[in-house]
């Protein structure tokens, strides 16, 4: 397992100490948790009940439009 090494001050690094005591959890287990409610990548609660939920005309893909309508690029190299 890839670890990690975090610089960060003595009273900070004293309340995630006591946080995951009081959690029953290593500090490791508890940053790691942290971190993985942070970057949790899940649908928000709810999310698929708005799904046809607006009113109105449909949402439709628009036609594809012609490349000459493109703006002129420089070449890259």
């Amino acid at each position: 397992m890839p670890q990690v090494s975090l610089y960060i001050d003595r009273v900070l690094y004293k309340e995630v100490e006591s946080i995951a005591k009081n959690k029953g959890a290593s500090m490791s287990s508890f940053v790691s948790g942290v971190l993985r409610e942070y970057i949790d990548d899940s649908w928000p609660e709810g999310y698929f009940d708005l799904f046809g939920s607006m009113s109105g005309d449909p949402i439709e893909e628009p036609e594809d439009l012609p490349a000459s309508l493109d703006s002129k690029r420089e070449p890259w190299s």
